[in-house]
């Protein structure tokens, strides 16, 4: 089996929204192997003189039986246009290192700097990251029907900065921009995807 993983931000020497990787932790530990203990991911965290500034990504692998640490620096991806890619049978609920199904989807993006997966008619994530549109009022939103549950989403549901919605592939148009947000990636920190960018 696969080892799972937690990608953590560390900004300026700071571990961010530790919090919801270990209730990630815990849930995953719990549902695949039926391990009931605490997470602490900070006890496993110690951060290197070189990632005490700027941002770095901090990935912790792990399973039933052992946990190691990895720091590697951070850019932002550009991303600026998204392929929709219909599978109605993709499963993708754990963070696993392995994601030679999602992989085989983006190769399917063309042109297109990455996708976003219809599955049964509904908006789920991209490749990598969970998604937030802005509707006309210019607020936030969030599809219900989510592969992975990412930690800056229920971090930012908790907040009330955005809201969950049902959001099925004909509803897009409806939305004026699409973000995208992952454990690395916060709303401020990308420009939004303008419809127009969305191809089929």
């Amino acid at each position: 089996m696969s080892l799972l993983v937690e990608t953590i931000k560390v900004e300026n020497g700071n571990i961010l929204n530790i919090r919801f990787h270990n209730e990630r932790m815990i849930r995953s530990l719990y549902r695949i192997y039926g391990l009931r203990r605490p997470a602490d991911l900070e006890k496993y965290i110690t951060i290197p003189e070189f990632a005490r500034s700027g941002v770095y990504k901090c990935r912790v692998l792990y399973d039933d039986k052992s946990t190691q640490v990895k720091f590697l620096p951070y850019t932002i991806k550009p991303v600026r246009s998204l392929k929709l890619i219909v599978d109605d049978i993709i499963c993708y609920p754990y963070k696993y290192i392995a994601r030679d199904k999602l992989n085989r989807l983006m190769e399917l993006r063309g042109d297109c700097d990455d996708i976003l997966i219809i599955k049964n008619g509904m908006v789920t994530d991209t490749s990598y990251t969970n998604v937030v549109f802005r509707d006309i009022d210019g607020n936030w939103v969030t599809p219900v029907t989510y592969l992975l549950p990412g930690t800056r989403r229920a971090s930012l549901l908790q907040s009330g900065l955005i809201n969950e919605t049902i959001i099925t592939y004909s509803d897009i148009d409806k939305y004026t921009e699409v973000k995208l947000i992952n454990a690395m990636l916060g709303i401020e920190d990308t420009e939004g995807i303008p419809l127009e960018s969305i191809f089929f």
